[in-house]
Order: C-alpha cells, then sequence, then structure tokens
C-alpha cells in the first residue's frame, strides 16, 4: 500500500500514480466533495471483485459510479427527461443518479431491476481524473460496508485490519474534508424524482431543497423550472416568491430567467414594479414546452415579466396598477413579495394562471430552504 499526500502542487503526480493504480486493476482511496471514496475500474471485473471483498458488500447492493461529464453520464445511462433535469440542472454536484442502465459497466454495480447510480462531483481532480482515464470508477465511500463514512485517512486505518490495508493500492491523503454529508441519492426511473438518500443538498422532505451559495440557488431554480414548466397546461405560469428581505427571491428570479434563455438580467425592479423581457421561443420550443396552443397565441412574444411588490403599500394601490387585467399564455411571472396582494386577487390570479408557491427562509449566513407547492396546496 501507497500513501501520497495531495499538495497544491502535485495534483498531475497525483493522477498519474492513480492512473497506474487504477489501470492495473487496484483500489484507490480519493477525497472527493463529500468523503473519502473508493475507486477501481468499473469495467474490469477483477477490480470489482476486489472492491467487493474489500467493502464486504452483500450480493444485490448496488455501487454508483463517478463519470467525468454530463456526455459520459448519457453513455452510461439512459437518459429519461426527469434524469436530464437533474445531471442539466443540480450537477455537477453532490448527487447520486440513478437511471436505467446501459450495462457497459461490471453488472455487479448495478441494481437488481437494471439501474446504474452516477455521481459528477464538483470536485475537479477526481473529474479530471476519470477523463484521462477514459471510462467510470466506482463511487463508493472507502468505509466497510456499515460502519460511518471517513473524512480523514487516520480514521480510515484505525478501522482497518493489516489485511484490508494490504487490498489498497494507493491512498491519496487530503487531510481532514470537510463535514459534509454523503451525496443525495435521486431515483428518476419514476414519474416523480423519489429521494432514496437525503444528503447536504436536500432535506428530509420531497417538496423544498436547501442552497448552500448564490450559484446553488440559481440551480435550483434552474431544475424547478424544467420540473414544472413543461408540465403546466395551457395556462401562464406565476412563481411567488416568499421570504424575507435579502432571504434570496431576487437570485432566485434571476435562476428563472437564465433557464428561460434569458442571459442579461437586471437588479430586482423595485422602482419599476415589473421588468419585462422577451422569451427567445420560437414556435417549435414553445409548442414543445407546451405552454399554450400556438394557434391561440397570434403570434404574441412571450414574455419572463419579473415583478417586486416591496414599494407597495397596500392591496389596493397594487390594484390600481392593473398588472394582472391581461396575463397572457405563454408569460412566465416572477413575483416578489407577494404578500402585498390580497386574497381575492390571488384568487382572481388562479382562474388564469398556474401559481407556484416558493418560500425562501435563511438558515444560515449562506444557506437558504426553499420549499414550494402548487395553488391547490397552497393552506
Amino acid at each position: 500500500m501507497e500513501i501520497i499526500k495531495l499538495t497544491p502542487r502535485n495534483h498531475q503526480e497525483v493522477i498519474n500514480r492513480a492512473l497506474a493504480a487504477l489501470r492495473a486493476g487496484g483500489l484507490v482511496v480519493f477525497p472527493s466533495d463529500t468523503v473519502y471514496g473508493l475507486l477501481a475500474d468499473a469495467q474490469n471485473p477483477e477490480a470489482v471483485s476486489k472492491l467487493l471483498a474489500f467493502k464486504e458488500r452483500r450480493p444485490g447492493q448496488a455501487i454508483s459510479v463517478f463519470v467525468a461529464d454530463k456526455a459520459m453520464a448519457q453513455d452510461y445511462l439512459q437518459i429519461n427527461p426527469n434524469a436530464a433535469n437533474v445531471i442539466e440542472n443540480l450537477l455537477p454536484g453532490p448527487f447520486t443518479v440513478i437511471a436505467q442502465s446501459r450495462h457497459l459497466t461490471d453488472p455487479r454495480l448495478e441494481a437488481e431491476n437494471g439501474t446504474l447510480g452516477i455521481r459528477l462531483p464538483n470536485y475537479p481532480l477526481i473529474l479530471e481524473l476519470v477523463r484521462q482515464f477514459g471510462r467510470p470508477l466506482t463511487a463508493t465511500s472507502a468505509n466497510i460496508s456499515g460502519r460511518p463514512a471517513v473524512r480523514s485517512i487516520s480514521a480510515l486505518r484505525k478501522t482497518l485490519s493489516q489485511k484490508k490495508e494490504k487490498m489498497l493500492d494507493l491512498i491519496v491523503d487530503s487531510g481532514i474534508l470537510p463535514k459534509n454529508l454523503p451525496s443525495t441519492v435521486i431515483d428518476t426511473t419514476t414519474g416523480q424524482l423519489k429521494m432514496l438518500r437525503v444528503g447536504d443538498f436536500l432535506p428530509l422532505t420531497p417538496n423544498s431543497l436547501v442552497s448552500n451559495s448564490e450559484e446553488q440557488t440559481q440551480a435550483l431554480a434552474r431544475f424547478l423550472a424544467a420540473k414544472f414548466i413543461p408540465k403546466t397546461p395551457s395556462k401562464p405560469i406565476i412563481f411567488l416568491l416568499e421570504g424575507d428581505l435579502g432571504a434570496g427571491k431576487t437570485i432566485f428570479a434571476k435562476g428563472l430567467a437564465k433557464a428561460l434563455g434569458i442571459t442579461q438580467v437586471v437588479a430586482s425592479p423595485t422602482f419599476n414594479i415589473c421588468q419585462e423581457y422577451p422569451l427567445p421561443y420560437s414556435a417549435d420550443s414553445l409548442q414543445k414546452l407546451n405552454h399554450c396552443d400556438i394557434e391561440n397565441h397570434h403570434q404574441n412574444v412571450s414574455k419572463f415579466i419579473h415583478c417586486d411588490f416591496y414599494r407597495i403599500e397596500s392591496a389596493e394601490e397594487l390594484a390600481n396598477l392593473h398588472l394582472f387585467d391581461q396575463i397572457s399564455c405563454g408569460n412566465i411571472y416572477a413575483i416578489e413579495w407577494p404578500e402585498r396582494m390580497s386574497s381575492e386577487m390571488i384568487s382572481a390570479v388562479k382562474d388564469v394562471a398556474e401559481i407556484i408557491y416558493l418560500r425562501i427562509k435563511h438558515l444560515g449566513t449562506n444557506s437558504r430552504l426553499i420549499e414550494w407547492g402548487f395553488s391547490a396546496e397552497k393552506n
């Protein structure tokens, strides 16, 4: 067993040593964006047998694999719309995406139903390693099955016998990793996304997400746009963004805009009340998103309309602006501070539009909880 310390200056040396061990069918302990992982060639039966023996893995327990990019994910998975949404909008990140396998890896890595889990981590060193290796590597944690995942090499070695240590060909020591949870496991094979294991990014509820940065908030907005917009019937869509001042409503709205192909978005339109942006849809793409019947659209330009009602002092003042007198099919609205709207106004809007409620709450300095529900689910 060889141990090499990871430093800012020896990344290529570490990759070269890891590649040599993996190409020889060996096992490599490697840091990741979650915990220390155990890497092996996912297409080498001898390497997989060695990994299963080290892990003491029971038969029938699937093991996910690392891929280098989204194109490699498509090579090894049968991508349905749910999987495409997660892969396109939430990766790279701490997720394991489960989809039907193309059966190009060792079959013992698959679940009994023929599915395979893939990881595209937010960890450039692993991505570069897999890219140079040219095919997937196993993405299981380095601990023996049933024992806690490890965040330091010293903690790992305390759990291993000499026999187990001899099974490892290379250990890459990156010190103590941050206290991140293992990846969130998302099953994309059914009609609804199903969380099989909850990690750092998602709490224990199917209708909420946790963001730990502005980039993640915008990624979640893109994810929800892809989740909701194609399923919407022939009505405009209104996202009502509730939350305290500075909670991240504007950041979320900008993420929605980017998901719709709008690249230049001004700051929150507090002083203009509403800011309109033409949607860059062709007739074909509009029909594909199922916004409305093209023949009834009369070739009007669909818009993304971003509103901020913070300066509105009363529901009466808002009503006098007549902002909702003409809600056009094909338009998508993001409304900050919908608390300024009266219940009568919201009820009237429900009759002509699909409403999605989002509550954004501070959890800490950078963390935000984003919860959502449809108008029919609003209490």
